[in-house]
């Protein structure tokens, strides 16, 4: 029978360039930490921390693999909320005791509350979010394993707390349709970090606003709405990483249209009251003539217009005074409203925007308001504003109804409103408004008459001298929306005849007041 043999080889005491052979491995010394020698040079496996070791002279050092950190599940923190923040870190190659340690921009470490070594990838820890601060940001993330080996995440944490609204929720005003807006809305960032703006939805633009994405502007044209229309958005405020979303309205503003106006006074086109003239120009929209809307056979129902465009947007509309021959101005034919009787009523409303100071009694220009007749002393209707006169109105036989010098204030490119109500045999109230003001400014108020005249008519003319259209409004005069009534024969423009200045007075404020919106 054959015989195994086996060899045992002896290592020598003091060998040197020992081979080793074989695939398993060699096998060093094994003991606790509490079995070390002292030798330096010795390698041997600590069984105590699994881990194989050497001395150097003056310490064991582990030998081992430093860990791999990943990632961390929260890289901004809200320092706001209070409270404690949960950070799961992952990576590879933790070992059980492996700690961890936060490092801000200074250098100083923060050490977890509690830290949880749940597998060889994953560590949970704990710290309370007052520990972080903007300031001090970014955090590193270190991950140390028992053997003094680490891992460092740099520039993981920051502190991004969540902008804040200082501007309430809901409306944040009102336009007029067609007039320009002008609203901010503001939020600031506890961390002092830039706050941006933007829109959630897109009802701003559908309603003619824009939004400064810096400054939280919110402007634009008002679009043209049939009635007070409630504009509802979301905004959002963004700072770093976080965000904010606060809900606001705009009221635009519906103006309704003169006839509207006229009709909800009591003084309009459906009440018999005789008006000849109304011509808005929000409805006109271009050509050489413009519909005259009064829908009493009283003037033409269409105007021709003579060196007249237009000019503004949606509600704010208005004929404006160009360049040319002949004059600039209006003009309904000849009224059949007036008969130069005693019986005889009129009235007059419109808005004017001049281009020179009308008070000013240097200045030759002429705002040559509504005329019927040659502008003689026996004329029927003539108002003229401005130059040395100021509001100077006649009416049939009688020259100077009124001669007012105007109110010392800044009337060019100013919106305002002139308003004439006269009965024959007595009554008479005359007043102005600027589209800023809250009431009209008297000039008369009383029971004046006026006698008859007998000169012949000419074209009812808003704009220029009705005889002679070469004396005319000053170019870039700008008319806005215009209104005449005329009666006679005992019947009534404006007011009944049971009715004196007083009531042709609120019923002017009422016109004023509903129209205004379109000139401010």
């Amino acid at each position: 029978m054959a015989q195994t043999k086996v060899r045992f080889d002896r290592a020598v005491e003091g060998a040197t360039n020992i081979v080793d052979s074989g695939t398993e491995g060699t096998r060093v010394a094994t003991g606790t930490t509490a079995q070390r020698g002292s030798t330096t040079g010795q390698i041997r496996f600590n069984s105590t921390t699994g881990l194989a070791e050497y001395y150097t002279g003056t310490e064991f050092k582990s030998i081992d693999t430093p860990p791999i950190l990943t990632s961390v599940d929260v890289t901004n923190i809200e320092t706001d909320l209070g409270g404690t923040q949960t950070f799961v870190i992952t990576g590879s190659l933790f070992n059980a005791g492996a700690t961890v340690k936060f490092r801000d921009n200074g250098g100083t470490l923060i050490t977890p509350d509690t830290t949880t070594v749940n597998s060889t990838s994953q560590i949970t820890v704990t710290k309370t979010r007052s520990s972080f601060s903007n300031a001090n940001e970014p955090y590193d993330v270190i991950v140390t394993n028992p053997s003094g080996l680490e891992a460092t995440l740099d520039n993981q944490i920051n502190v991004d707390n969540t902008p804040v609204w200082s501007t309430s929720s809901g409306n944040i005003g009102s336009v007029v349709e067609g007039a320009s807006a002008n609203f901010t809305v503001s939020a600031t960032d506890p961390d002092g970090d830039t706050v941006s703006y933007s829109e959630t939805t897109s009802n701003l633009s559908g309603a003619g606003f824009s939004l400064n994405s810096s400054t939280g502007a919110i402007t634009g044209t008002a679009t043209e709405v049939g009635s007070d229309t409630t504009n509802t958005f979301t905004l959002r405020a963004t700072a770093g990483a976080k965000f904010a979303d606060r809900s606001f309205n705009i009221i635009t503003t519906n103006i309704p249209s003169f006839a509207t106006i006229l009709n909800s006074n009591s003084v309009g086109a459906n009440d018999s009251r005789n008006l000849g003239i109304l011509i808005d120009p929000v409805n006109y929209t271009s050509g050489a003539t413009a519909t005259n809307e009064s829908g009493h056979p009283v003037a033409n129902g269409s105007t021709p217009l003579n060196n007249l465009t237009i000019g503004g947007t949606g509600s704010g509309k208005y004929f404006e005074a160009t360049s040319g021959s002949g004059g600039r101005f209006m003009h309904f034919g000849n009224p059949t409203g007036l008969t130069d009787s005693s019986s005889d009523s009129w009235a007059y409303a419109g808005w004017w925007r001049f281009p020179w100071e009308v008070d000013d009694t240097g200045n030759s220009n002429i705002g040559w308001i509504l005329n019927d007749g040659d502008w003689s002393p026996f004329s029927q209707i003539g108002i003229r504003y401005g130059q040395s006169n100021g509001f100077y109105i006649h009416s049939g036989g009688t020259s100077g109804l009124t001669n007012f010098g105007l109110p010392s204030a800044t009337y060019t490119d100013k919106w305002i409103f002139l308003c004439v109500w006269h009965r024959v045999g007595g009554g008479r109230f005359v007043a102005q408004g600027f589209a800023t003001d809250t009431n009209l400014t008297l000039h008369a108020q009383d029971s004046t008459s006026s006698s008859t005249g007998s000169s012949s008519g000419h074209n009812l003319t808003i704009g220029a001298r009705a005889d002679n259209t070469n004396e005319t409004i000053p170019q870039g005069t700008l008319i806005g929306g215009q209104m005449a009534w005329f009666a006679s024969n005992g019947t009534n423009s404006f007011i009944s005849s049971s009715e004196g200045a007083s009531d042709a007075n609120a019923k002017f404020e009422a016109i004023f007041d509903a129209s205004k919106g379109r000139y401010l």
